[in-house]
């Protein structure tokens, strides 16, 4: 099973579990996570696109859901206007406590339960390696 594969299928069933045990989809659990480590529980949508690699429409039709539940508030930037910042309600900011022990059970079931500490520790290590340096044109060749 290809490595695509397999964070598919993880990322379905966390969204599946979350759904069920909490009423969020993994993407408003994210969004959510977001903006609540962000100072001030603000983030402007821009940043969170950035932060999770999405699209900013994705965004914008994930934080609209979170609105409507008055989760989440849009705010102008009173610098820039053209500047809108999703800000953590109060029942956000509890529905996403609540939500945690939920989210952090369905990796453990659906993804750490399976693979090995170093392992883990291989997988927490990847990211900045990748980073590290760009891939050679010989790579993109074989791979493009």
């Amino acid at each position: 099973m290809a490595v695509c594969e397999v964070v598919d299928r993880v990322r379905v069933a966390l969204n599946r579990d979350l759904q069920r045990t909490i009423g969020l989809t993994l993407a408003e659990n994210l969004v959510l996570c977001q903006v609540a480590m962000a100072p001030g529980k603000s983030l402007r949508m821009v940043d969170i696109a950035g932060l999770l690699t999405i699209a900013k429409s994705a965004v914008t039709k994930t934080v609209d859901r979170l609105e409507d539940r008055g989760l989440i508030t849009r705010e102008k930037d009173h610098a820039d206007r053209r500047t809108i910042h999703a800000t953590l309600t109060v029942e956000g900011e509890r529905l996403f406590a609540a939500a945690q022990p939920a989210f952090v059970g369905a990796v453990q079931r659906h993804f750490a339960d399976h693979i090995s500490q170093a392992e883990i520790r291989c997988l927490t290590r990847l990211p900045g390696r990748l980073q590290q340096r760009p891939p050679s044109a010989q790579t993109v060749k074989e791979h493009g």
